[in-house]
C-alpha cells in the first residue's frame, strides 16, 4: 500500500464511521465496541487532563493533531488556549467544528482538513501539540519529523498511544479487524517506534498505564462494584508497571516529547 492509498483509506474509514454514528447507530456500536475498555482508563485520563490544564493556558497556541470529533479540542479551549484541530477526515472535522460551536467556543478554535504528516504550518508554530491515539494511524517517522518541525522551542508534544507488546491485547486486535483500518492494525506503537522519536526530540518522557485494570471492564454497568475493583487493580498496576520488564506490556503509554532536534526531517 503506497502513501496515497493509505491516507485515502484512513479518510474513508473515519468519514464512514462518523456517518454511521447518526445514520446507523447499531452498526456504529458494532465497529466501536472496543470503546468499552475506556471505562478503565481513568488513571491515564486524569494524568492527561492534569497535564493539559497546566500547559493549555490562555495565550498558548495548541494543535490537536488528528482531532477526530473535537472532544479534546473542546477541553483545551475550555482551559483557555487557542486551538487548531487538524484531521484527514472531513466528516470528523465537521463534527468537531459543530461541537465547539454548540459549546460557544467556536472563536477559540479552527479546524483544517489536511495530511498530518505534511501540514502547511510554518516552522515553530505551536506551543503545545496533543497526539491522542493517532500515531498508529500514521507513518510514525514522518509524523515525528513533522511534529518536531512545527513545535516551538520550549514547546511540548503530549502523546497517548496503545502499545503492541502484550500478546493478549494484540490477539484482540487481530480478532476485530472491522474496528480499524488495515494500516492501523499493523502499526500499533512499539518500544522501537517510541525510541525512534529520539531522532527528532532530545527529550522523551514515558509513563505507563493499565494492565490488570482492564479486568474491571465487565463490571462497568455496576458502578459501585466497578469503582472498587478498578481502584484495587489500578493500585496493582502502579506497582507492576514500575517494573522495567512489565511496563511495555501495558495497554497505554503516555509520553511527552520536547527539545526538537534542528535539521532532522523525513524526506
Amino acid at each position: 500500500m503506497n502513501d496515497a492509498e493509505r491516507k485515502a483509506q484512513e479518510a474513508t474509514f473515519h468519514d464512514r464511521r462518523e456517518h454511521l454514528r447518526h445514520a446507523e447507530p447499531l452498526e456504529y456500536e458494532r465497529i466501536t465496541r472496543n470503546q468499552r475498555f475506556y471505562a478503565a482508563n481513568r488513571a491515564s485520563k486524569r494524568f492527561m487532563d492534569a497535564w493539559l490544564r497546566e500547559h493549555c493556558a490562555p495565550g498558548r497556541l495548541v494543535l490537536d493533531y488528528c482531532c477526530g470529533t473535537g472532544l479534546n479540542t473542546l477541553f483545551m479551549a475550555e482551559c483557555g488556549a487557542d486551538v487548531v484541530g487538524i484531521d484527514i477526515s472531513p466528516e470528523s472535522a465537521r463534527a468537531a467544528r459543530a461541537r465547539l460551536t454548540d459549546e460557544g467556543l467556536a472563536e477559540r478554535a479552527k479546524f483544517v482538513v489536511t495530511d498530518a504528516e505534511r501540514t502547511a504550518f510554518g516552522d515553530r508554530t505551536f506551543d503545545i501539540i496533543l497526539c491522542n491515539g493517532v500515531l498508529h494511524h500514521l507513518d510514525s517517522g514522518a509524523a515525528f519529523a513533522e511534529l518536531s518541525r512545527i513545535l516551538k522551542p520550549g514547546g511540548r508534544v503530549f502523546c497517548v498511544e496503545a502499545l503492541a507488546h502484550n500478546p493478549v491485547f494484540q490477539l484482540y486486535r487481530r480478532l476485530t479487524p472491522h474496528m480499524r483500518t488495515e494500516w492501523e492494525a499493523d502499526h500499533i506503537l512499539s518500544r522501537r517506534q517510541i525510541t525512534l522519536a529520539r531522532q527528532h526530540f532530545q527529550s522523551v518522557e514515558t509513563h505507563f498505564f493499565h494492565l490488570t485494570g482492564l479486568l474491571a471492564v465487565p463490571f462497568r454497568r455496576q458502578p459501585r462494584v466497578f469503582d472498587r475493583v478498578l481502584r484495587v487493580l489500578d493500585g496493582f498496576d502502579r506497582a507492576l508497571l514500575s517494573l522495567p520488564g512489565l511496563r511495555w506490556w501495558s495497554w497505554q503509554c503516555l509520553f511527552v516529547l520536547a527539545e526538537p532536534r534542528a535539521g532532522v526531517r523525513e524526506a
